[in-house]
């Protein structure tokens, strides 16, 4: 029974790849208009597709360097198109050895494509499919997700730009300013960019919405119009939406430029209200406290000493309020924080 099932998966991951394989192929030939909305469709069955689609990319550009070599030019391909360093081509001068330097060649060839591949992986936002709960996360570069339930993001934070895919439901972003890196998000062929602004993104069957909480944002319907995502002001179906104004593209009509409208501030905060979660103990133990508050934040609290575990907790908090929870408990519970590293909290017993 174990064997057909990993035979299954097996078969199920060479699926995908192929599947992923095609649709890059069908990109550098330039999307029809049918084939952007079954690209986007496949996308959003399973974060599995965009994991696969990412690195298949990546295996496509690092091909190209072949493109100037076809076999009826020399029987083998132009050295330079896979050459070595010139330190390191000093130690292939023997002939007899010829077959050691094709295969360092190939080596630094594959070592690279692992490394990029490394750099540009995509990172799945949710502990599950999907968020259970609300989710509060902190990129790299500073930028903060905030998940509804049932949302779904895919993260690349790349050098020249930032790619946020929204797979599934609603998130807000506030974003990081950076004006070298482009924070984009992409949504079913929607493409969302800002440098440093928040702004709402809600994905369903039928349309994507878009509202900005705080400064401004750059709105394209059609992803195929873009270079790379990155969405070029002057193009025709480029919006440019500001704080307290929104637009919905529905998905399955003709692509034409978002229509913007405003958004009163009372609706806004009745729209966020989901962020504005909860949390509550009565002499809980502080071991299903912090249970709590890892299963909704990118930082997580580790107890130190094993006699915490049942310190007793009384109070409400919103998840992401997590340092103000850190600093009551250090001040009333005799609890020592110590910080290890940008994502862990280590909390050991203080001092009386």
């Amino acid at each position: 029974m174990s064997i057909e099932s990993r035979e299954s998966s097996d078969s199920k991951d060479a699926r995908i790849n192929q599947e992923a394989s095609d649709w890059v192929a069908k990109h550098d030939h330039g999307f029809s208009a049918e084939e952007q909305d079954a690209f986007f469709d496949w996308l959003a069955e399973s974060p599995l597709h965009s994991e696969a689609y990412s690195r298949r990319q990546i295996v496509w550009k690092e091909m190209n360097v072949l493109a100037d070599w076809r076999p009826e030019h020399s029987a083998e391909p132009n050295p330079d198109l896979l050459a070595v360093s010139k330190k390191r081509s000093k130690l292939v001068w023997f002939s007899a050895i010829s077959g050691i330097a094709a295969l360092l060649a190939i080596g630094l060839f594959v070592g690279g494509l692992l490394e990029q591949s490394k750099q540009s992986e995509s990172i799945l936002l949710a502990s599950g499919e999907s968020a259970q709960f609300y989710e509060h996360h902190v990129l790299d570069d500073g930028s903060t997700v905030e998940l509804n339930r049932g949302a779904q993001v895919s993260v690349r934070l790349l050098d020249d730009k930032r790619l946020i895919d929204l797979l599934a439901g609603e998130a807000h972003f506030t974003v990081a300013k950076d004006v070298s890196r482009p924070f984009v998000v992409r949504a079913r062929g929607m493409v969302v960019q800002a440098v440093g602004t928040a702004f709402n993104v809600l994905l369903n069957t039928e349309e994507v919405e878009v509202f900005v909480t705080e400064g401004r944002v750059l709105v394209n319907p059609s992803i195929a119009t873009t270079n790379e995502s990155i969405i070029d002001k002057m193009e025709p179906l480029v919006r440019e939406l500001r704080a307290g104004q929104r637009s919905v593209i529905e998905l399955q009509s003709e692509i034409i430029p978002p229509v913007i409208e405003e958004i009163p501030i009372e609706t806004i905060e009745r729209r966020l209200a989901w962020k504005n979660e909860m949390l509550e103990f009565t002499d809980a133990p502080l071991s299903e406290v912090i249970l709590e508050f890892n299963r909704r934040n990118h930082t997580q609290l580790v107890i130190g000493d094993i006699a915490l575990a049942e310190l007793p907790v009384t109070a409400a908090f919103r998840p992401h309020k997590l340092d103000e929870f850190v600093e009551l408990l250090e001040l009333v519970g005799s609890v020592q924080a110590e910080r290890d590293g940008l994502s862990k909290i280590i909390l050991r017993e203080g001092s009386e």
